[in-house]
């Protein structure tokens, strides 16, 4: 892997994980606004969370599948 690939693997690695973090949030989101029972925000919510959790899993298959290696990958794969 070159230089350039390797940057733009871990470019790719921490924009997944902040989508993994803003899934989190928007998880939490649901919960607050499911117990308060504003059924369309909550749904909005969850929809928005599973969205960047796909993206976030989508992100680190295919860095595991480049072979590609870090010390953030672990903390990805703990969020996932």
């Amino acid at each position: 892997m070159t230089k350039k690939e390797k940057n733009l693997c871990e470019i790719r690695m921490d924009n997944a994980i902040l989508k993994a973090l803003n899934s989190k949030e928007e998880y939490e989101k649901y919960e607050r606004l499911k117990k308060a029972g504003d059924e369309v925000e909550a749904e909005i919510a969850l929809r928005r969370a599973d969205q960047e959790t796909g993206y976030a899993e989508g992100i680190n298959d295919l860095l595991v599948s480049l072979g590609f290696k870090h010390e953030k990958m672990k903390t990805l794969s703990e969020l996932l």
